[in-house]
C-alpha cells in the first residue's frame, strides 16, 4: 500500500467520524460510576514490558503509598520521560517503547499506557475522553485523560496525564471526578485546576477550551481489553490504524464510547474542607488521605 493512501485512510476525518459513531453510545454516570478498566484487564494481562519499568517508578516501593501518591507519581514518571509527538496508534507493548525513545505520544497514548500502570499496581482506573464541538482547530480531535478510584478518599478523582495537572472546586481541596467536574460547569460554579509537576506547563487557555467551553462533552471508553486490542494492532500493522479498529468492531471485539447525560450529573455531598494557604493542594490532600487510611 503506498505511503499516500496508508495516510489518507488513517487520518481522513470521513473515517475518523465513521468509527466515532459505530462505538459510540448513550449512557448516565450512574451506569458509568462502577464501570473500570481493570475489570477486562487483569494484572497477567499486562505487557511484562510494564512490569520491567514499575520499578523505576517507584525506585522505594508503593506499599506505603496512598492511591492519590501512586496515581500522581506514575503520571509525573511518563511525563517528566516522555517529550510526547506525533500519535502513534500501536499497541501498548509497542506504544511504551516508542514514547520512551522519543517517538511520540499524544494525550490518547499517555491515556493508554497509564491504564496498565495503574493495573500493575493495584489502582482502578478508567479512561475518558472529550469531544469537542466546535470550530477551533485546536481542539477538533478532543482530548484523553484519566479517573483513578482513591481508597482513602473514596472516590474517583480526575488525573490528566498529559497536562499533570487535577480539578477541584473552589471551597473545598478534594479532586473533583468526572461526574462533579460536570455538574459544577452545568451550574457555571468556579473550579480551579491543580499542576502537580512543575516540569510541565499548562497553559490555562487550553485547559479552558478543551474542559469548559459549551459543547464538551465526556465519555467513558468501555468494554476495551487490552490484550485483544494488542493482538490486532500487532498482527495488522501493516494496515491503517483506522481499518484495524473497523476489523475489531466488525468481529465483535470492539470497545464503545459511554457518553453519560451531562444532566444527569450530580455532586456528591462531602464534607466542606476549609482552605489552607500555607499548603499546597497536593500535600494537602495527602495528608487528609493518609489520616483517613488510618482511620
Amino acid at each position: 500500500m503506498c505511503k499516500s493512501l496508508k495516510w489518507y485512510l488513517r487520518r481522513h476525518s470521513l473515517l475518523y467520524r465513521i468509527r466515532f459513531r459505530l462505538v459510540s453510545k448513550k449512557s448516565s454516570f450512574a451506569c458509568t460510576e462502577d464501570l473500570c478498566y481493570n475489570s477486562d484487564n487483569p494484572k497477567n494481562d499486562i505487557p511484562s514490558i510494564y512490569y520491567e519499568l514499575n520499578p523505576w517508578i517507584f525506585t522505594e516501593g508503593n506499599e506505603d503509598l496512598t492511591d492519590l501518591k501512586k496515581a500522581k507519581k506514575i503520571a509525573k514518571w511518563l511525563r517528566n520521560n516522555i517529550k510526547g509527538g506525533p500519535g502513534l496508534g500501536k499497541s501498548s507493548a509497542t506504544a511504551i517503547i516508542k514514547m520512551l525513545n522519543g517517538e511520540g505520544g499524544v494525550c490518547s497514548d499517555f491515556s493508554q499506557v497509564y491504564n496498565n500502570f495503574c493495573v500493575i499496581n493495584d489502582l482502578k482506573v478508567k479512561e475518558w475522553g472529550l469531544k469537542v464541538l466546535n470550530d477551533n482547530p485546536n481542539t477538533l480531535g478532543g482530548h484523553s485523560f484519566n479517573e483513578i478510584y482513591c481508597k482513602e478518599l473514596q472516590k474517583w478523582v480526575i488525573i490528566d496525564v498529559a497536562k499533570n495537572i487535577y480539578f477541584y472546586r473552589s471551597d473545598s481541596r478534594l479532586p473533583l471526578s468526572v461526574s462533579e467536574l460536570t455538574a459544577l460547569k452545568n451550574e457555571k460554579k468556579e473550579v480551579h485546576y491543580f499542576k502537580f509537576n512543575k516540569k510541565i506547563t499548562s497553559e490555562p487557555t487550553r485547559v479552558q477550551e478543551l474542559y469548559f467551553v459549551p459543547r464538551s462533552f465526556p465519555f467513558l471508553i468501555t468494554n476495551y481489553c487490552n490484550k485483544t486490542c494488542d493482538y490486532f494492532l500487532e498482527k495488522l500493522d501493516f494496515l491503517p490504524v483506522s481499518l484495524i479498529h473497523g476489523i475489531l468492531f466488525l468481529s465483535g471485539n470492539s470497545y464503545s464510547f459511554d457518553f453519560p447525560n451531562p444532566t444527569t450529573s450530580k455532586i456528591a455531598q462531602r464534607p466542606v474542607i476549609a482552605l489552607a494557604p500555607k499548603n499546597s493542594t497536593m500535600h494537602f490532600l495527602e495528608e487528609i488521605a493518609e489520616k483517613r487510611s488510618v482511620l
